[in-house]
This record gives C-alpha cells, structure tokens and sequence, in this order.
C-alpha cells in the first residue's frame, strides 16, 4: 500500500506541474496515537499513519460561475494492526455560481467514494455516489439562509442487504448582531430507504400424518359418479423431511430530525466562544446494524451503527484563540446522550442485561487543537506548511457493557500546499 501511495503522490505531482495556474495540489499525514482505535471495552491502542493527497482545478466559465473538478487519497496505515489497513479514494465536481451584489451563491455538484480493504477486512468496503445542490441568499445584511439537498446511494460489497439510497434536507438561518455576536438555527431531515433484497429462508418439517392429511383434504378422483380417498403408500421407516421455501423482503425506509442551535460571542479581539445544542430525532423506531463493533474513530462505520440508531441530545462548548504568528488554540467539551431504539443492551457474554433495557449511552469528551500555518522565506519547502497538533480525552458510559470504555489520544498532522 506504501508503494501505490508514492506512485499516487508521483503522478500527481507530475499532473500539477503539466496543468495550468489553476491547479492545487496538497499532500499530508496525519499521525494518530490512539489508546482505544475501535471504541469499545477491549481498549486496543495503535500509532495509526494517515497520509493523503489531494488534486484539483479550477477554471471560470464566467467571472461570476467557476467549474472544479477535484480527487483525494486517503491512507489508514496500522503500526501493529497492518492486517487491517485501508484506503478510501473520491472524486468530484462542482460548479459555484456568484451574483457579487446581493453575495447569493449557488453551488452544484457530485461526487464519487470508494473504500478498499484486505480481503479479511473486506465487508467494510463500499462504493458511494451522490449528487447536491445549495444556495446561500442573504434575507438582509444581518440574516442569511442557507438551503442544501444531497441525494446519495450506497453499495457494499459483501452486505448488499445494506445497500441504500438516502435523501438530506437541510435548512440554516444565521442571524449577525451589532454586538459581534451570530446567532445559528438549523434543521435537517435524513431518509434512508433501502434498495436491496433481503432473502430469507424458512423449513418446515413435513410427517407422514401431515401427508395423509393434506391428500385427505384434496378428496379424491372422478370416477363412476362417486369419489374415492386417495392413499400413498409410504415406508415403514418414514420419519419426515424438512421442506425449504426462500422468500425475499426489504427492510423498511428510515428517518430522522436533527435540530440545531448556536451562538457564537466574540468575547475579546481575536477570542470566539461558541455555545451550541444539537438533537436527534427519529420518527420510527427502527435500528439496522450486524453485529457488536465500536465507533471507530478513523472511519465511520455505519454498517454497524448509524446516527439512525438513536435519538440523541448533544452540548458543546468552544473557545478558540488566536495566537501570534498565524496561529489559533482551540478547545472544545462536548457532552452527549444517545438511546438506541430497538437494541437491547447487552453484558460482554451476549446476555440481555437484568434490567431489559435499550442501549443507553452517556459520553464526556475534551480535546485541544493548536494550529499554525508557517510561512518563511528563505526555505521552500516550508513555505506555506500547515501543522496541527490535537490530543484529546472521553469517557463513554454505557449499560452495555461492551460499549463502555475510556480513550485519549494524541495526533500531529502536516499539510504542504503547492
């Protein structure tokens, strides 16, 4: 995986270098050490690799319209875990659309994701497409309203029985008051209707008095104006056999709200505090997932649980400082409560939990981010090299036991734009 990465990073380079002004490349790694990768019970730690590249170009059609066309490359590369490293490729395009005296843009676009995995990992692999439209209009100087839809469609390799197609609404209002502080509202309504077949297949064990009965019931034949009972002769030995039908059924569609409010304050020259509530809401009570599995924290794993799995509250609160020399610290509390609908919780043996209750989990989560961007002259490679450096701490407190577990961790990541 190591080699198609720099043959990766190698063709592209040489397409940036072919390709006019308007082409921007960026290459960078992320390095993740992680006390507990999956988030569950069992705590398993790694120093995870991310490198990554992105390509894109840009040309105007008008002044006011411009047209991108753009690629990325992602690499999950284990330090201990080789055996479960992957890659996730995109592609995409977007046409942006300018009126400069009232700043409406409207934006259009698609886009296509691709995920590979070893052949022992490989029923996390999937292919994903999906198209979207949004449009940014000012009501006035101080209000504006943002509108976006996505429609997307999902395929896995293995599970096609998950495969979907799923419609995102979403609404925004932001308000922007003299006081230098902006209020946000936003609503978004998701529906997942699944789009494959799920074959079922149901036995049923057939006797010889279940035989005798069902040819009883039948009468018999004509003949001379009278009928006769039919009779099969049947071995001594008889015991029965099973008979099989396979029947075929789709899961039902899915839905879900989520509300949202902010308020961002600028509180002192080059200091923002942010206080924002999300919830979840679903119409239904209908959850789809395989098995026990933790919400990994380098790729969400939807196979396994999906945000249509709960209704769910979440607080957080943001305070970000900008710092001299093009940098900015940002730290961030989030707590949050998820109840699953439909799954009962579970102890580490497989058994229900005493209570009989539904999952329920509770979650406190800390973290930091120093970000700065360095720009000096007298060495090339360093001009315009961004570095970020996160840690950060959580606690997820859960009635089902696997699910229940404490992390931290700690990553440093390096971008160069070209």
């Amino acid at each position: 995986m190591n080699r198609v990465f720099v043959l990766l990073v190698a063709g592209a380079l040489a397409l940036a270098a072919g390709a006019s002004a308007k082409t921007d490349f960026k290459v960078g790694n992320w390095t993740l050490a992680d006390n507990n990768v999956f988030r569950n019970f069992s705590g398993e730690g790694d120093v995870v690799f991310m490198p990554y590249a992105q390509l894109g170009y840009a040309t105007g059609i008008t002044e006011a319209s411009s047209l991108r066309f753009g690629y990325s490359g992602d690499f999950y590369l284990f330090n201990e875990m080789s055996r479960r490293d992957f890659s996730v490729h995109s592609g995409d395009f977007s046409y942006n659309h300018l009126w400069p005296e009232s700043n409406t843009l409207f934006s259009v676009g698609a886009s296509v994701e691709t995920r590979f995995n070893p052949s022992d990992y490989s029923y996390y692999n999937y292919t994903t497409g999906g198209v979207y439209g949004s449009f940014k209009y000012y009501l006035r100087d101080d209000l504006m309203l943002l509108a976006r839809y996505n429609l997307v469609g999902k395929r896995f390799k293995e599970f096609t029985e998950f495969n979907f197609s799923e419609q995102v609404f979403d609404l925004r209002i932001s308000r922007f008051l003299p006081s230098r502080t902006t209020l946000s509202m936003n609503a978004t309504y998701y529906y997942k209707s699944y789009t494959s077949d799920v074959e079922t297949l149901d036995s049923t064990f057939v006797t010889a008095e279940d035989i005798s009965n069902r040819m009883g019931s039948m009468g018999g034949v004509r003949g001379w104006g009278m009928r006769r009972r039919l009779e099969i002769p049947l071995p001594d030995d008889f015991e029965g056999f099973f008979r099989y039908n396979v029947q075929s059924e789709r899961f039902a569609s899915t839905s879900q709200f989520r509300l949202g409010a902010s308020v961002a304050q600028n509180v002192a020259e080059g200091t923002g505090l942010m206080l924002a509530y999300t919830a979840r809401i679903n119409p239904q009570s209908r959850n789809r997932y395989l098995t026990s599995l933790g919400e990994s924290v380098l790729n969400n794993e939807e196979l396994f649980d999906d945000h249509y799995s709960y209704n769910g509250h979440e607080a957080r609160v943001q305070l970000r400082q900008l710092l001299p020399g093009q940098s900015t610290l940002t730290l961030r509390f989030t707590v949050r409560s998820r109840k699953y609908s439909g799954r009962p919780a579970y102890d580490l043996v497989g058994n229900p939990v005493a209570s009989g209750r539904s999952r329920l989990d509770k979650a406190m989560l800390f973290s930091a981010q120093f970000s700065r961007t360095i720009s000096t002259g007298w060495l090339g490679a360093l001009e315009s090299l961004d570095v970020v450096l996160q840690g950060g701490a959580g606690r997820n407190s859960s009635n089902d036991e696997y699910y229940d577990y404490k992390s931290a961790w700690l990553s440093l990541g390096v971008e160069k734009g070209f």
